[in-house]
């Protein structure tokens, strides 16, 4: 079998086809009602306008097995901007290669440079995998709770 050449880079419009399959099975893994319409169109946004944040695969040059975004807040207890883990999936073949810790480091490193220094993310409780992940890369729980209102 060939061994696949990865790369961790910002994405493209044109990988728009490709992520959009990505983001619904991230929302599938993670129960998350996917309406394809609303998020394409998101997605089409953010890949447009990089003042909301930034989109990341990892792409085997054959196929994308992840992406990450990471979206941007304002906040003064962390002195400005702040930056938002959104989503972030690794498709279950190409886990437990470093691909997510890669990615991350890939951000921080974005992050670092553009002056941002925090990021945050959401993790569901019973997801204790996931939560082992984010902590052996250095963040922290909070004592908060994540509170949401539908404002339609």
């Amino acid at each position: 079998m060939r061994k696949c050449q990865i790369s961790i880079g910002q994405a493209k419009l044109t990988d728009f086809g490709a992520l959009i399959s990505l983001v619904e099975a991230y929302y599938r893994f993670d129960s998350i009602a996917f309406d394809e319409s609303l998020t394409g169109a998101a997605l089409r946004r953010l890949l447009r306008n990089e003042s909301l944040g930034r989109v990341w695969v990892v792409d085997t040059g054959t196929r994308l097995a992840g992406y990450a975004i990471l979206t941007y807040n304002y906040d003064l207890e962390f002195g400005g901007v702040e930056a938002l883990l959104t989503d972030m999936f690794i498709v279950p073949r190409f886990r437990r290669r470093g691909l997510g810790a890669g990615l991350v480091g890939a951000i921080r490193d974005f992050l670092r440079n553009a002056g941002v220094t925090t990021m945050e993310l959401q993790v569901t409780r019973t997801n204790r995998r996931a939560q082992l992940f984010y902590q052996g890369l250095g963040f922290k729980p909070l004592d908060r709770v994540v509170m949401a209102l539908d404002v339609d």
